[in-house]
């Protein structure tokens, strides 16, 4: 899909329009999902180094309240965690009900 994308047709000033828009409506849902404190949202990012998840994560959720929100990132497990299943060290992180976690 992204083959068929050509970069140079692209409009810089309306990308940035929608993202601002798009980064608006994330807030909203984020205040949404945080007085119903019903559900919460896991977002996974997984990528090579230097693939631009930190910088993607520091303009997609720029419009959320951070008291709402926490970003982990997992490095190498210790001998404890690499001694337990996969999402062991992970189970901790997992959001609680009106909270939004980024695992990058």
């Amino acid at each position: 899909m992204l083959n068929s994308i050509d970069p140079r047709e692209l409009d810089k000033k309306k990308i940035k329009a929608e993202n601002k828009q798009l980064i608006e409506e994330i807030a909203s849902f984020q205040r949404l999902l945080f007085t119903e404190d019903k559900q919460s949202i896991l977002i996974v990012l997984q990528g090579l180094d230097a693939a631009g998840k930190d910088g993607a994560v520091r303009s997609i959720f720029s419009g959320i309240n951070p008291l709402g929100s926490n970003v982990f990132s997992f490095k190498k497990p210790t001998e404890e965690e690499f001694a337990h299943d996969f999402l062991w060290r992970i189970h901790q992180q997992v959001p609680r009900k009106g909270m939004i976690h980024i695992f990058n």
